[in-house]
């Protein structure tokens, strides 16, 4: 006979049999698969492509110019002397020549004259002496004097001669003196400050700067380039001149040519120092100020060249993901020579080789890609053009 307490347990113990937790179907009713785990890790990452190219790239040196007049002067008295008149105002435009500071003339222009009535007279007594010496010799011919007369007479032409020539010596002198109460423009260009007023007694020699002259146009521009540039800087300027161009802070640009390449490169910061001309016709530039340049030194023949975003940072330095054959990616170390515009002139690559340009920074040597449409790209950023870098999620990327 059944016990009643082994029926009434099996009838407690079916319900909950049948409430247990079912295995999960898919739609053909076969059960589901586990969740992703290290299959998923394995799947193909959508990315952009490119191809490296090889080209004839312009070289473009920049570096950061500072305005620097071609001429400039601080004009000081050369004679001690009052100043008369000013001829000028601060700040006008002068020309070469141009009268700037007159100072009290009265003693120089009195010196001139005596030193004149000095230079008459001797050209007068040279003349008495010359025709006592023609006479004489015409009656030492005749011996109607003693050679030692003749002797006395040609003497006496010798000393009015060297007297005549004294004179005018300091007469030039005189008027050289007085040529230093007029002071004048040495070149066309802009006044400065005027540090001195009508009446003040300048001094010669003095420390003190009566005005600045600056030459506004043309002027120039000074900057340096790394001592690697210099070779190419060189060859271009043998090659004809080499254009420069200096950008404003309003966007407007100002042409010129490299004048002038230092000596001896920089010991210290490794650099060369240059030096260019700008014209400078509508005063865009100012003497002082800075501003970005760019040297044109001709073309990179055969350059590498891809899009900046394609290259990554490493801990051992720059490397781009070339894609192999099976759509997986390896790491390649490549140097970045400079950058011009948008794309990188590189090295220890070359052209016609496809790299992975946009969605690199989820990538690790090995993973599988597929090749996606612009802007779908893994992570769908875009990386600084000018400066490759793939941050610090890229630090241990190129296991390769």
């Amino acid at each position: 006979m059944i016990d009643r307490r082994l029926v009434s347990s099996l009838l407690v113990c079916l319900p909950l049999v049948a409430c247990g937790p079912a295995k999960e179907k898919t739609a053909e009713g076969k059960p589901a698969s586990a969740p992703a785990g290290k299959a998923g890790a394995n799947r193909a990452k959508p990315v952009l492509t490119t191809l490296t190219t090889v080209e004839s790239v312009p070289l473009v040196l920049e570096a950061q110019g500072n305005v620097i007049p071609l001429d400039q002067v601080d004009l000081r008295p050369q004679k001690t002397g009052t100043i008369a008149r000013i001829h000028f105002k601060e700040g006008d435009e002068v020309k070469k020549g141009q009268l700037l500071f007159s100072l009290d003339s009265r003693d120089d222009e009195s010196n001139v004259r005596k030193a004149e009535a000095r230079v008459v007279g001797s050209r007068a007594a040279l003349e008495i002496a010359k025709r006592d010496y023609t006479r004489s010799v015409d009656l030492a011919k005749r011996n109607f004097i003693s050679p030692a007369g003749l002797d006395a007479t040609k003497s006496k032409l010798d000393a009015a001669e060297s007297t005549l020539a004294q004179d005018i010596a300091a007469l030039e002198s005189a008027r050289v003196q007085l040529s230093y109460d007029r002071i004048v423009a040495p070149f066309d260009g802009r006044a400065g400050r005027i540090d001195v007023r009508t009446g003040s007694l300048v001094l010669a020699n003095s420390t003190i700067t009566m005005v600045n002259i600056t030459r506004l146009d043309p002027i120039g521009v000074s900057f340096t380039l790394p001592e690697r540039d210099l070779p190419a800087l060189r060859t271009a300027m043998k090659e004809g001149p080499v254009s420069v161009q200096l950008a404003l802070p309003d966007g407007q640009k100002v042409a010129g040519k490299v004048i002038f390449v230092e000596n001896s490169v920089e010991r210290t910061s490794g650099t060369i120092g240059v030096k260019a001309e700008l014209p400078n016709t509508k005063r865009l530039l100012w003497a002082g100020q800075f501003a970005p340049v760019r040297v044109h030194a001709g073309k990179i023949k055969d350059a590498v060249t891809l899009p900046g975003q394609a290259i990554e940072n490493g801990p051992n330095g720059r490397f781009v993901y070339v894609v192999n054959e099976d759509m997986t990616v390896a790491a390649k170390p490549v140097e970045l020579v400079r950058m011009h515009e948008s794309r990188a002139i590189v090295k220890g690559i070359e052209g016609g080789v496809k790299v992975v340009m946009e969605g690199g920074q989820d990538l690790r040597p090995g993973n599988k890609i597929t090749e996606a449409a612009s802007g779908t790209a893994a992570s769908g950023k875009k990386k600084n053009a000018s400066s490759p870098n793939n941050g610090p999620e890229k630090a241990s990327a190129p296991g390769a």
